[in-house]
């Protein structure tokens, strides 16, 4: 696996950095680590000596996968903050206050994933400050306790509000959740991506939640129910890390391991300082139900480095590099005849740029299945996504030149199976579940749009 290449740490390191964030606290200094330079294959020796080969990620931010890789300087200040020590409540209060000004919020607190995020904001809601209460969850019988939440935004993420101890309520219509508000409600809960996770997963026809983030926030407003929105894939947009929070909303989640390439184990949750401060003792290295949601002094310094690098990031330079990678694995695969490619819309979720790839199955005798496994058991394993638009190629995770090994091996292997067809079985309904109606119509047209909706995003 390629190396990021080296940044530019003396910014990070100035002014409110991570030397003027530690400075501040008594009794603690910092020291600049060298990394020793490794290779390639040294760098990836940990997995092989475990019997595992690491992969090439055409797939994107997945947990499963690793989320991201971190960039050098989130890796020194790691290894940074691995030298000292620190009190824990302190440097957990001070990276959230620096990174809530990095990211134009009223408050922010680093916590264990997006998952994290939502329970301790779940908890908050139900217990706020009040100790009998916070020694009391998850049981919560007396309390308000039930957490409003759409049908198609029901996920399992859902559940880390009933780990809380929350009974959810589910609504489809504005008119029903207003009348599921009651004496008993805590929360309200709406997921960003609501088209893309649950049955209708990364389908373009996804109906969506009946009820938009405007009329929740209107919603929330009026009954001073907080709303809590789960943004954890939600990065790019970059101008996301402040848009919900600025439109009303009073807590939003984001995964600090995905977008942001922070740690993995990371999240944020950003929003009004007052349910912030209170959500801070659900976690540890407070006691009681999230004393378990242990946050290293590591990983809350590599997020401050994470969140530090992309709000400074030249994102249309980035976002050009990835538009580049895709289009150059499209160049080589339309070489190949009676293979389609095309751009997946913008609106998808992660919003980076994609490509799907199609054959015709039934006349090559070749799924898409049967091409993602040999990608993945091939050398070097390439793992795309598999999605309702084929075969599908997501380069943001890639390193740059990776696109080049991800074009060689999909045109080999598409190549080996067009010139084998006839000596395979011949199957009936390759895409089985992932049939759709006119699948290139839904998107083929203004796809062009792409980088244009993007840019106006980000600025």
């Amino acid at each position: 696996m390629t190396r990021y290449p080296t940044a530019n740490r003396r910014r990070f390191l100035q002014g409110g950095g991570l030397l003027g964030l530690l400075g501040a606290l008594p009794g603690v200094r910092t020291i600049a680590p060298a990394l020793a330079a490794r290779s390639d294959a040294e760098s990836s020796q940990v997995y092989r000596e475990l019997g595992l080969r690491p992969i090439i990620n055409a797939a994107g931010t997945y947990t499963h996968l690793g989320g991201a890789l971190m960039p050098s300087e989130v890796v020194e200040a790691m290894l940074d903050a691995g030298r000292h020590y620190v009190p824990i409540r302190d440097l957990s209060r001070a990276v959230g206050e620096r990174i809530a000004q990095l990211t134009k919020n009223e408050a922010a607190m680093v916590t264990t994933g997006a998952a994290g995020a939502i329970f301790v904001a779940t908890c908050t809601a139900i217990a706020g400050d009040d100790e009998d209460k916070r020694n009391s969850l998850p049981f919560t019988d007396g309390m308000k306790n039930e957490v409003v939440c759409q049908n198609l935004h029901q996920t399992g993420w859902t559940r880390q509000c009933e780990a809380a101890g929350a009974r959810i309520v589910p609504v489809e219509f504005k008119d029903e959740m207003e009348r599921a508000i009651t004496g008993k409600t805590a929360m309200l809960y709406y997921l960003v991506a609501d088209k893309h996770f649950g049955q209708y997963r990364d389908q373009l026809d996804a109906p969506g939640g009946k009820v938009s983030l405007e009329e929740c926030i209107e919603i929330g407003k009026k009954t001073r129910i907080p709303l809590l929105i789960d943004a954890a894939a939600e990065l790019p947009p970059n101008d996301n890390l402040w848009k919900y929070t600025q439109l009303g909303a009073d807590l939003v989640a984001f995964s600090g391991g995905k977008g942001l390439r922070g740690p993995q184990n990371a999240g944020l949750l950003v929003g009004r300082k007052d349910l912030i401060e209170k959500a801070h003792r659900f976690q540890s290295p407070y006691s009681g139900i999230g004393r378990d949601l242990k946050i290293s002094k590591e990983t809350l310094i590599g997020t401050l480095a994470a969140v530090e690098r992309y709000v400074n990031l030249d994102h249309q330079a980035e976002w050009k590099r990835w538009k580049d990678q895709v289009d150059h694995v499209k160049e080589q695969l339309l070489k190949i005849p009676d293979v389609e490619t095309g751009y997946v819309p913008a609106w998808v979720t992660n919003h980076v740029p994609r490509l799907w790839v199609r054959w015709p199955e039934k006349e090559w005798r070749y799924s898409w299945d049967d091409c993602f496994k040999e990608l993945q058991e091939g050398e070097p394993s390439v793992v795309p996504l598999r999605t309702p638009m084929g075969v599908t190629i997501v380069t943001w995770m890639m390193d740059p030149g990776q696109e080049e090994i991800v074009a060689r091996r999909l045109t080999e292997v598409l190549i080996k199976a067009k010139a084998g067809a006839s000596k395979r079985t011949a199957i009936a309904d390759p895409k089985g579940e992932w049939q759709l109606d006119n699948p290139i119509d839904a998107w083929e047209e203004g796809t062009d749009g792409l980088i244009p909706n993007y840019r106006a995003a980000a600025e």
